[in-house]
């Protein structure tokens, strides 16, 4: 063999290498995505299961919903930093042991009974959310080490957000099968084994990256955030079972005004802050928050809702909620793929506006749902919606990155991020505690289901107009170098 031939195989040998780490690393980062999001509807089509088997109240089911999205709101600030001075790896490897080890703890709360089955199991679900969190940014961010150029890397963020919504679309209909044959607490075990599944492929075969020039962690940013983020949860559940003047809700949102306003000083003031408020002086970042907080806002709460109305409304099985709200998850994950291929076509402002007010249309569509609607006429109104959540999940962080220049489009990408995660955890909060109001107040559960609803339609349709207005008053960058 001459130099020459020896150096070109060389060469073909270190290609193949090389397109292989970046598979792997995308794959990877897929499955990461996948498994942070299967918990968070696996778990709502079992709600009621878990509601009477333990005698817990509403707002006890509230807290299984928050306890994961909660921890994972907030630990997405600070997850994409550990990341850059860890080891985007390391990072990836303790999200993964945090979920195994959240799921077991909620797996063991199945075996017990009544309230201290349903505080094991917020502990659980609060462990398994840190994991999800930790996981969330470091997944995009082995995609953007692994694929550096933009261009390229947009078609596997689209891969990755497919992920997350089949990780959506899956949860209800594995955990609706366990149910059909197992209790409650086996409803973890998939989570654990794919968990464990790519641990050991990460520890196998995925490289280690990090970047850790000028980034240091913003510990009074990050504890402020968390304690806004849990107490504004707390004050509103607690709002809606005991009542707006109760001392646990005006505490819990006393503290949360308090720990928001401490988080805007110190983000103004750091040097490196978690987020960036200078982003929300631009009109389309700012819709594309507000749009981000809306669309998982609805998302979250409204698959909160629909399980509890069908589960103990309508008496359906897990399985049977499970099949009706793949026409929400199942609709959205193949629309997905194609609204990624078609994306750059659009002025992306445009089309989140677009997303949300059919989001809207879709939520309103459901207020025609009672005690008796069959199959098929909630299918084709779930299937509305479900082509918007496509619309929205795909749409709404390219329209953050977009609404600044291209060397902020990391923190760009971060702040949307959190602030879609917060609105996944206000919505069940916010939506369970009006539905319990009005329950309490003498309404039937339809009447009190629909007036939750309309609400969130008309928070899609303020979203819509704020991105239509946004989209007419600017053009959007083309974020190159």
């Amino acid at each position: 063999m001459t130099l020459s031939t020896a150096g070109h195989t060389e060469a073909m040998s270190g290609a193949i290498d090389e397109h292989r780490s970046k598979a792997m690393t995308i794959g990877l980062a897929v499955l990461g995505v996948f498994v942070t999001y299967v918990p968070i509807t696996a778990v709502a089509v079992a709600l009621t299961t878990i509601g009477n088997t333990t005698n817990a109240s509403t707002s006890d089911l509230q807290w299984i919903s928050d306890s994961y999205v909660i921890p994972m709101a907030a630990a997405v600030l600070s997850a994409g930093v550990f990341g850059d001075l860890y080891g985007r790896r390391r990072i990836y490897l303790i999200g993964m042991l945090l979920t195994i080890l959240g799921a077991a703890i909620a797996g063991v709360a199945g075996t017990l009974a009544d309230a201290s089955a349903v505080h094991l199991l917020w502990a659980g679900q609060a462990v398994s959310g840190l994991g999800a969190g930790m996981l969330l940014p470091t997944t995009l961010a082995l995609i953007g080490h692994a694929v550096p150029d933009p261009r390229e890397r947009g078609k596997f963020i689209g891969i990755w957000a497919t992920g997350m919504m089949l990780g959506l679309a899956l949860g209800p209909l594995v955990a609706g099968g366990i149910l059909e044959f197992a209790e409650w607490g086996w409803i973890f075990a998939p989570t654990a084994l794919l968990a464990v599944a790519a641990g050991a492929f990460a520890i196998a075969a995925l490289p280690e990256s990090q970047s850790p020039a000028g980034r240091h962690l913003d510990w009074p940013g990050q504890i402020s955030a968390t304690i806004a983020i849990a107490s504004s949860i707390y004050g509103i559940i607690a709002g809606g079972a005991s009542g707006w003047t109760s001392p646990h809700a005006i505490i819990g949102l006393g503290v949360a005004v308090v720990a928001f306003a401490a988080f805007v000083i110190v983000e103004l003031r750091s040097t490196q802050p978690l987020m960036n408020l200078a982003l929300f002086r631009t009109p389309t970042f700012s819709a594309a928050g507000f749009s981000a907080f809306i669309a998982l806002f609805s998302i979250v709460g409204s698959m909160f809702l629909l399980s509890l109305f069908l589960g103990s409304v309508q008496e359906l099985s897990p399985l049977e909620i499970g099949w009706r709200l793949l026409f929400v998850t199942g609709v959205g994950a193949l629309i997905n793929p194609v609204v990624g291929l078609t994306i750059h076509r659009f002025n992306s402002m445009t089309l989140l506006g677009g997303g949300l007010a059919t989001a809207a249309v879709g939520i309103l569509l459901l207020t025609g749902v009672d005690e008796s609607t069959g199959f098929v006429d909630l299918a084709w109104r779930l299937t509305v919606y479900g082509i918007s959540v496509a619309v929205m999940m795909t749409s709404v962080s390219t329209a953050a990155i977009n609404a600044v220049p291209w060397q902020l489009a990391g923190m760009a990408a971060a702040a949307n991020t959190a602030m879609r995660q917060y609105g996944g955890a206000l919505g069940p909060a916010v939506l369970g505690a009006i539905f319990a109001v009005r329950v309490n107040g003498g309404d039937t559960p339809a009447a009190a289901f629909h007036v939750a609803l309309i609400v969130t339609a008309v928070l899609l349709a303020i979203a819509a107009a704020g991105c239509l207005v946004a989209a007419r008053s600017s053009i959007e960058p083309t974020n190159s170098h």
